[in-house]
């Protein structure tokens, strides 16, 4: 049997191979011809470096796109960064600078692309590494007549990025303790903790279900008894006081407030974590309780 790494990369191959036939040949509509790797790219990743590429060739970013045709961008979007996540991360990073170099052309065009990015890699966490949103956030914040209103937005939402960075460490917040007692994040102990998970939750209402679900799995409490993880509960909402009181409900966290995380960290939805080492450095984020119970009971 083929092992199902083989497989997938193989199953990624064939797919490759089948992108850019002509449009009397698709099974699927396309805004324009994707591109077709030359049989000289004999690797994924030199397919995939090819598609990446080429991939905007037929794309004409000076012909006004049709409200009509915006699915079919959004699709164009989706597809261009799947092959993107398997190539050479400076040759991605080239092709989108070059996309929205060219797209500048009309700048209705240029502010429906970076709207499609925005809406595949930062409201549906597309698990792409930051640096692929934050080059559209530049090419968007290096446009002159882009309005103070949209540009002080991508600015916000780039600060935010930074500040959270995968492989970096966090910037620090302000916290305020269960008994009320004001603090930096970073100058609460860790102890033996190889793990962080910051716990955001809210006034929404999951984060009650969620903060129960979370507080019966048997993986995380284990981890957490033995010193391995350490959960700070932050709640981001109104009722502080209600939130320290419950302090007692959850012996094994440590239930903090913030109104500065919310507007410091990229923190996109409620009740989510951001994983941390002993560090600060940002492990993962944007993620869920499923996610969460999931790894910590394959350990």
């Amino acid at each position: 049997m083929i092992e199902m790494k083989k497989f997938f990369t193989l199953f990624l191959f064939l797919t490759l191979s089948l992108i850019g036939i002509t449009a009397e040949g698709q099974h699927f509509e396309t805004l324009f011809p994707y591109p077709t790797a030359p049989d000289t790219c004999t690797t994924l990743e030199s397919r995939c470096n090819y598609s990446t590429q080429h991939f905007w060739d037929s794309f004409d970013a000076t012909k006004q796109l049709k409200e009509s045709e915006d699915s079919l961008l959004m699709l164009a979007m989706t597809d261009f960064l799947s092959i993107l996540r398997q190539a050479n991360p400076n040759i991605g990073l080239g092709a989108i600078r070059s996309l929205m170099f060219k797209a500048r052309a009309n700048q209705v065009n240029f502010m429906k692309l970076a709207n499609a990015a925005n809406w595949v890699l930062y409201l549906h966490n597309y698990g792409m590494r930051d640096e692929v949103y934050l080059t559209f956030v530049q090419a968007v914040l290096d446009a002159s007549w882009l309005k103070k209103d949209q540009k002080t937005l991508y600015k916000d939402i780039a600060r935010r990025i930074n500040n959270t960075k995968l492989g970096a460490e966090i910037v620090d917040f302000n916290v305020t303790t269960a008994s009320g007692e004001k603090r930096k994040f970073k100058d609460l102990p860790v102890d033996s903790a190889e793990i962080i998970l910051l716990f955001f939750t809210g006034d929404d209402a999951d984060s009650p279900l969620e903060r129960t679900r979370l507080s019966a799995d048997l993986g995380v409490n284990d981890l957490v008894a033995q010193g391995y993880a350490k959960v700070y509960n932050i709640y981001v909402g109104k009722k502080t006081k209600e939130h320290a009181a419950e302090a007692t409900m959850f012996p094994s966290w440590t239930l903090l407030a913030s109104n500065d995380a919310g507007n410091s960290l990229d923190v996109r939805f409620y009740p989510s974590f951001i994983v941390l080492d002993n560090k600060f450095t940002v492990m993962n984020k944007n993620i869920g309780v499923d996610a969460i119970k999931n790894a910590f009971n394959n350990q």
